[in-house]
């Protein structure tokens, strides 16, 4: 297993365009409202209703989405599973973490193409931010990471990965960094694989995801 003293040379160029792995443990993240999942709100005068409505209509608050954000955790084998099981719709896997900046740049897009195309599109994200160290279980990092779910407001399949991030960097992805987005077509068959394009004015989803998934949908 190559571990960080290895890969220093490699991972340098990650700091600014992605992020590799023994990245270090995930620090809560300063994201206003991540960590309790309501936040009381302080509403001002909102002023006199505009003409035909009612000052009841508008002091009625904004409709917001119910489904709670949750977060699984699951072995890379078990991963694998979850996405077959979704033979028959579009599968789109985004594979993150919490210390890589690229990554929840790109994130946004993930929840987009949820609220867009959730009924034939399923999005799953997954987390690397375990990574095996003796005292620091998997279940320790379920708060920071589901903190930044809770922060983008990823109400779909969230896991976080028990499979060491080394391994799953090594053995699985074989590839020193993310984000990395799998794309399945209806027939459970991977056919896109895109890493981060090395590139920050260009995006993995507008540049290559978007695209297959809209080919996908129209087939």
């Amino acid at each position: 297993m190559l571990r960080p003293v290895i890969f220093l040379s490699m991972l340098i160029p990650f700091l600014f365009v992605g992020c590799g792995q023994d990245a270090g443990p995930p620090a809560d993240p300063e994201v206003p409202g991540a960590g309790d999942a309501t936040m009381p709100v302080e509403l001002g005068d909102p002023g006199p209703a505009p003409a035909g409505q009612s000052e009841e209509e508008t002091n009625e608050e904004p409709k917001t989405d119910a489904t709670p954000v949750t977060l699984d955790i699951k072995s890379w084998e078990e991963i694998q599973t979850s996405i077959a099981a979704e033979k028959g719709k579009i599968v789109v896997v985004d594979i993150w973490a919490t210390y890589c900046g690229p990554c929840l740049v790109e994130f946004p897009n993930l929840v987009k193409l949820h609220q867009e195309h959730g009924d034939k599109v399923t999005c799953i994200s997954v987390s690397l931010d375990y990574q095996g160290f003796e005292d620091e279980p998997v279940q320790s990092y379920v708060d920071p990471v589901l903190a930044v779910l809770k922060s983008k407001s990823a109400t779909f399949l969230n896991v976080l990965c028990s499979t060491e991030s080394d391994v799953v960097y090594n053995e699985k992805i074989k590839r020193p960094g993310i984000p990395i987005v799998y794309v399945y077509d209806q027939k459970g068959e991977l056919v896109g694989e895109f890493p981060d394009l090395q590139d920050p004015s260009e995006s993995i989803y507008k540049e290559n995801v978007l695209p297959l998934v809209a080919k996908l949908l129209n087939q």
